[in-house]
């Protein structure tokens, strides 16, 4: 969790902005993540050297979401990382990878033990047009 804090600190993550410490780790302590009132809803991106197709997916999995009725945070810490985005009512983290392999997978999916399921979007596999991907994605999101 140390390591977490000091990731979270380094990129200066939008999502826990003016959060102290000592409290982000009382919310990991009581509900598995760091999400307030503040910063759930939100969409914050990671940190300026997100792609921009990144970025477009991220957003697009947060609108189905939302349309969805779902509580949603992004770029949230939880016992083991910083997940992209994640259904709070389901705690299903959503994460958005380049190039995904098997070692990396198998590496979130222990870093992210805490969730109920993580479900892995692979950029590189993903149609260009902002239309499709939101197609596929509303097809595959539980």
């Amino acid at each position: 969790m140390k390591f977490v804090r000091k990731k979270v600190l380094r990129y200066g993550l939008s999502s826990q902005r003016l959060l102290p410490e000592f409290k982000a780790r009382e919310l990991l302590a009581e509900k598995g993540m760091v999400l307030t009132e503040r910063n759930k809803n939100c969409l914050f991106m990671h940190n300026r050297n997100e792609s921009m197709k990144h970025w477009i997916i991220k957003c697009i999995v947060f609108k189905i979401l939302r349309e969805r009725e779902r509580t949603v945070g992004t770029e949230i810490e939880v016992d083991g990382g910083i997940v992209d985005v994640i259904d709070v009512n389901n705690f299903i983290g959503y994460e958005i990878e380049s190039n995904l392999s098997r070692e990396r997978v198998k590496e979130k999916i222990e870093q992210f033990s805490c969730l109920k399921d993580v479900f892995f979007i692979d950029i590189s596999k993903l149609p260009n047009s902002i239309e499709s991907i939101e197609e596929y994605l509303k097809r595959k999101i539980v």
